[in-house]
């Protein structure tokens, strides 16, 4: 198996989860808690349950774990929705979150499907 830090999808995900702390550790939106600490539980949770299930050494586990990723990633997605509704962060810096975001649900996606697991 390639190491995790090879896996593009796991790196994709930590990029995207390092862009979206920084985004609530900036004014307006760090002075509004509950949503700014959702966005970044939801946006940590992806890589690090990537890590999880390569970590268990399973294909099991690994789909497993791919699976709630994906569930973190579509949570984090809605976050983003509700962020562009409350004009709490710059528009053109929300719409690249979004893509990246979106980019990774692809990835997680395919990954599951090659490792044997459905959505």
């Amino acid at each position: 198996m390639a190491k995790l830090e090879d896996w593009r999808v796991w790196k994709s995900a930590v990029a995207l989860a390092g862009r979206a702390y920084r985004v609530t550790m900036r004014e307006p939106l760090c002075r509004h808690f509950c949503l700014s600490d959702q966005i970044r539980r939801a946006a940590i949770s992806i890589p690090a349950n990537i890590a999880e299930g390569y970590g268990l050494g399973t294909r099991k586990q690994l789909v497993r774990t791919l699976r709630i990723a994906f569930g973190s990633a579509l949570e984090l997605k809605t976050h983003l929705a509700v962020l562009g509704t409350l004009d709490l962060a710059d528009e053109r810096e929300l719409a690249g979150l979004q893509n990246d975001c979106q980019a990774v649900i692809r990835m997680l996606v395919k990954f599951r499907k090659s490792a044997g697991g459905k959505l």
